[in-house]
């Protein structure tokens, strides 16, 4: 879904980072968390980001339909941006959960991390 415009927010390409094997479980479980629920809160505002026209002059229409577009609707909107950070989230978490898998957790203790009882392998 997500496409980036010159200016939308991505991760940042070839900059590493590293994460131990004690935290990598606690810091994907996180991500995952934050993602969440950001993107609840997405769904949740959806129907509230609609501008309903002040007046029925044709201004008005066209001024609702601006800001509308503007805030919810457009592919580079404040709502869509705000979306494309929740996939780097998830992106992120998913690389941590890669990464987890490289320090020899299952795919088991990972998932269970959301739950806060991973165990360490």
């Amino acid at each position: 879904m997500s496409t980036y415009s010159d200016d939308s927010p991505r991760p940042a390409a070839g900059r590493a980072f590293e994460v131990s094997r004690d935290e990598v479980l606690a810091k994907h479980a996180a991500l995952v968390a934050e993602a969440d629920d950001f993107r609840l809160f997405l769904e949740r505002v959806w129907d509230q980001l609609f501008m309903t026209p002040m007046g029925g002059d044709p201004v008005s229409q066209d001024v609702a339909r601006a800001v509308t577009d503007r805030i919810r609707d457009a592919e580079d909107s404040y709502f869509n941006v705000c979306q494309q950070w929740v996939d780097n989230l998830y992106r992120t978490a998913e690389a941590l959960a890669e990464t987890a898998r490289q320090y020899g957790y299952t795919d088991e203790e990972i998932a269970a991390s959301f739950n806060g009882s991973a165990q360490s392998a």
